[in-house]
């Protein structure tokens, strides 16, 4: 805009025509305070044009009009304002309206819908920051750092700005600069680093520092664990309303941590605050609370409602978690053809889908049994990881189910799923190692993949890790009485197998040969073999009795 004398006289007289508008505001004068601002933004001062933008988008002194705001936003920021140039960048980083939403009226109220442009919204947040916009530079460093954007991803640039905006004070910006070191992103720092930086924006006030802060304490992550200070922050974010606080104090409850004992009444009650809040997570642990009967008063059926939000937010484990309950019939009709849909619809970005989808296609659940495409589905979800798709392709792979037999790759296969943490390859892993064929002999490794598998409840290994344990560690009465106990309530539900290594326990260990006897009684009924293994190994043990002639 071309300044005249006149303008300048104006100007020292009266003040700019932005300081004139501010007057008029503070008056409360806001319909004045737009039409000073409007007249100079049409003359071309970029001042006014911010303020009138202003005035629109948040319908102070006239009519609301994102419309026409946007277009002032654009002149502001085309003249340099870095205020402008920031508020395009956050308008486009997410986008405004809803494009699936069609109005019923055709008056023209200046409704809008701005599509979400990331490329967009880093060219105006790069020409803010380089103007020193904090807020911009904290922006710019988010738009950066995010994986779904492969094209404007550049982590350098993220870690750039984020440690301007930090140097300046900004709390949200050591937070992000925080998240990127606690994934491993910024070069030569640690989770350390990351806890030092959620504790200075904690400092500050910030509430998601709080939350952050909390899990950090809560899990020892580059700090002395200390879940109940971490418990105390988290009150302090779900306070200030933070969901991640609200489901992170609802999993403290759930597992029981630190001084605080399970009690699933506050855990439903934080899930359900946090799930309220639209936080998918916490609708699916509430929904599973209901779905498994942990909840203060289980309802099937409101687990299936919070299955059903979750998934209509996005949440892909929720669609999973709602063919699963089609399969079972839990809390809504049994159909194993929704759920195989339901799958198939989440797969493409949820392995357990495409674990349970390969399932379908096994079994024949929901569509035709079909074990090359189960294959092919098991194989796509142990790329991606999964434990037990690991182990199930594996078994495929061992027999020659829907694919050609190789018993090499078999157990590689095997051995993965045990690392991955799967208790029926931990098991099959360590019952080769004890047979030596077609894995090198090793019953101490044998033992440990045992113990990891038993730990997750898998019966066959609960009882092979008491007998290896008698072979080899006898003197680990620790193992042996965890093993005695977990036990107890499959022999009493009828199984051979653990009544026959109870009775093998309680001679071994108590050398109680009657107690032993009457479990043996029992399993052998059933048919167990072993029965006659430990039978024959009490006759050989046990002391003779006295002879009464002498």
């Amino acid at each position: 805009m071309t300044e005249t004398y006149v303008d300048r006289l104006k100007n020292r007289l009266y003040g700019t025509p932005f300081a004139r508008g501010q007057q008029a505001a503070a008056k409360g004068r806001l319909e004045k305070a737009v039409d000073i601002w409007h007249t100079a933004a049409q003359a071309g001062d970029a001042d006014c044009q911010l303020a009138v933008a202003d005035a629109l988008w948040r319908g102070l002194g006239t009519l609301r009009d994102l419309r026409s705001a946007m277009r002032w936003y654009e002149r502001a920021a085309d003249a340099g304002k870095a205020e402008a140039q920031a508020r395009l960048a956050g308008v486009y980083s997410t986008g405004v309206g809803n494009p699936d939403v069609k109005k019923k009226t055709t008056q023209d109220d200046g409704a809008l819908v701005v599509l979400r442009d990331r490329a967009k919204a880093r060219h105006w947040a790069r020409l803010a920051s380089a103007q020193g916009h904090m807020e911009a530079q904290v922006l710019l460093g988010w738009l950066c750092s995010m994986e779904e954007d492969p094209e404007g991803r550049d982590i350098s640039q993220a870690i750039e700005w984020y440690s301007r905006a930090a140097d300046q004070g900004s709390a949200p910006a050591m937070v992000g600069l925080a998240g990127l070191i606690s994934v491993g992103e910024v070069p030569g720092q640690g989770p350390e680093d990351a806890c030092a930086l959620y504790q200075k924006a904690a400092d500050l006030g910030n509430k998601t520092a709080f939350y952050y802060l909390g899990v950090s304490l809560v899990q020892g992550a580059g700090i002395a664990a200390d879940p109940e200070t971490g418990r105390e922050w988290l009150m302090r974010a779900a306070g200030a309303g933070v969901p991640g606080a609200m489901r992170a104090l609802g999993q403290i409850y759930l597992n029981g941590i630190g001084k605080q004992p399970v009690d699933m009444g506050q855990a439903e009650t934080w899930f359900r605050r946090a799930a309220v809040k639209g936080d998918a997570e916490s609708m699916v642990f509430l929904a599973d609370l209901h779905a498994l009967g942990k909840a203060q008063i289980p309802n099937p059926g409101e687990a299936i409602v919070w299955y059903v939000a979750a998934m209509d937010v996005g949440y892909l484990p929720a669609m999973t978690a709602l063919g699963l309950a089609h399969l079972s019939g839990r809390g809504v009709h049994q159909d194993p053809a929704r759920a195989a849909e339901l799958f198939a619809k989440a797969a493409d970005h949820h392995a357990e889908a495409r674990f349970q989808l390969g399932l379908c296609h096994l079994l024949g659940r929901g569509v035709p049994a079909n074990p090359v495409i189960a294959a092919e589905h098991l194989r796509m979800a142990a790329e991606r990881g999964h434990a037990d798709a690991t182990y199930n392709y594996g078994t495929m792979l061992y027999h020659g189910n829907g694919v050609a037999q190789d018993r090499k790759a078999a157990f590689d296969f095997y051995i993965a799923s045990a690392e991955l943490g799967s208790a029926s390859g931990q098991f099959r892993v360590a019952h080769a190692l004890t047979l030596g064929t077609e894995l090198p002999l090793d019953n101490e490794r044998a033992i440990d993949l045992f113990a990891a598998s038993a730990v997750q409840g898998h019966l066959s290994a609960q009882i092979n890790l008491a007998r290896m344990t008698l072979l080899h560690r006898p003197n680990d009465r620790a193992t042996l009485e965890k093993m005695r106990a977990a036990l107890q309530g499959p022999a009493q539900a009828g199984v051979m197998e653990a009544m026959t290594m109870l009775a093998e326990l309680l001679w071994r260990m108590d050398l109680d040969a009657e107690g032993a006897e009457a479990l043996l009684d029992r399993s052998a009924a059933l048919g167990d073999p072993l029965v006659s293994y430990v039978r024959d190994m009490i006759k050989r043990d046990r002391p003779a009795a006295p002879d009464p002639g002498q």
